[in-house]
């Protein structure tokens, strides 16, 4: 028997081909430059312009749950190969299966990280959004105001007298009637929305004209607070651009019903409600206020904030006529979501400014609200809007019905 010549075995079969780490390391890098880039651009410009949270959280969902989806076929396609090896010498490439489980580990916090990003950035608190005076201006669902800037064009008005105030309390009230300042001015471009809602919805040229009316007085005390303001800061302020407002994110639903809806339940809350507290509580600090200009600027607001939320329960009327039980039923949902206590009326750094000061009664005389005094006025308010929205939604469902009685027995 001839011996047969000794031949080197053939190597084993390659396999398809590895799925690429590199591919990995790019997707995990990509998203960590994502998140730190979302965060970074909030950090410094106070997530304010132009929806920067909103932009940033989208793109950052979108890509880490694509990068997801990449790394899970790799995975699983990784792990599917290595399971059917038939070589039984091939060493398995735990490694690789270890590395690609990582990723895909990472890949799912970023996500989850960025869900929670997401959800805190682009959802706002039930909170009515409350300080200061005006009209809220609501962009999304956030009320944004303007930010300040040396200027004259703004400080238009009689102007307080500051001698006699140490440096602590002058620069706590120049805060505070910038705080209502900005309110005041974002309060014009609010109304303005409200006139241009009325025209769509074809409302009744007393509403409209009543609206714009609105917008001018917004205008006077907006000059008069930034006036206050430049007074105790000594120099002119006024406000900077609001790019917040480049976009056209106003508009209305084009079902005209639901358009009345959402009318309807903003002029209860942002009119009815804190119109009429605004005015309420700038009545009360007319009890102390003993600087002439600041008296004559909070009569102003009284006078001028108990009309706009008279004309926001005119509004309310108009589409409860107008919508019938839809927006009967919205209105009532919207009530009941309100709270009975309201949020603080300021920021925490400046709330912790002025209980630091020994001596708040200049801040009294100075035109500022006592804090012990929100609350109690907040709660007779809402009781009374509730009551009185409660009364015009009753007579409306008995006219509907008395209506469709009408019709019946036609």
């Amino acid at each position: 028997m001839t011996a047969q010549p000794y031949r080197e075995p053939a190597p084993p079969p390659s396999g398809p081909p590895r799925p690429s780490r590199r591919l990995a390391t790019y997707c995990n890098l990509g998203i960590a430059a994502i998140v730190g880039a979302s965060f970074g651009a909030c950090s410094r410009y106070g997530c304010r312009y132009d929806h920067l949270e909103e932009s940033a959280g989208a793109v950052l969902g979108f890509l880490s749950v694509g990068a997801i989806v990449v790394l899970a076929v790799m995975a699983l396609r990784r792990l599917s190969q290595t399971a059917r090896r038939r070589a039984p010498y091939e060493p398995r490439d735990k490694a690789s299966v270890v590395g690609i489980v990582l990723t895909s580990l990472f890949a799912l916090g970023s996500a989850l990280l960025t869900s929670l990003f997401w959800f805190v950035s682009t959802q706002s608190p039930s909170s009515l959004g409350i300080g200061g005076w005006g009209r809220p201006l609501r962009i999304g669902k956030r009320a944004v105001t303007p930010d300040v800037r040396a200027s004259k064009e703004w400080a238009r008005g009689p102007r307080p007298d500051p001698s006699g105030l140490d440096d602590v309390t002058r620069a706590v009230l120049r805060d505070l009637w910038l705080h209502d300042a900005r309110k005041e001015h974002a309060s014009v471009p609010a109304f303005g929305r409200v006139a241009r809602h009325l025209v769509a919805l074809g409302a009744p040229s007393d509403l409209v004209r009543r609206a714009h009316l609105s917008c001018l007085q917004e205008i006077d005390h907006a000059e008069r607070c930034f006036a206050l303001a430049s007074a105790y800061a000594g120099e002119d302020l006024g406000v900077q651009p609001m790019p917040a407002l480049y976009g056209g994110d106003d508009a209305l639903p084009r079902d005209r019903t639901k358009a009345l809806v959402q009318v309807a339940t903003e002029a209860l809350v942002d009119g009815a409600l804190l119109e009429d507290f605004n005015a309420e509580l700038a009545r009360t600090a007319l009890d102390d206020v003993r600087d002439p200009a600041c008296r004559e600027a909070l009569v102003r607001i009284v006078e001028d904030e108990s009309e706009h939320a008279a004309l926001a329960w005119d509004i309310l009327a108009y589409c409860v006529a107008e919508g019938g039980e839809p927006v009967v039923c919205a209105l009532r949902a919207k009530n009941a979501s309100i709270g009975e206590t309201p949020e603080s009326l300021y920021d925490p750094a400046l709330v912790a400014r002025v209980e630091a000061l020994p001596d708040r009664a200049p801040l009294y005389a100075h035109g500022r609200v006592r804090p012990e005094h929100v609350e109690g006025v907040f709660r007779a308010r809402r009781l009374y809007a509730g009551e009185r929205l409660g009364a015009i939604l009753r007579t409306a469902r008995r006219a509907a019905s008395q209506g469709a009685a009408l019709s019946a027995s036609n």
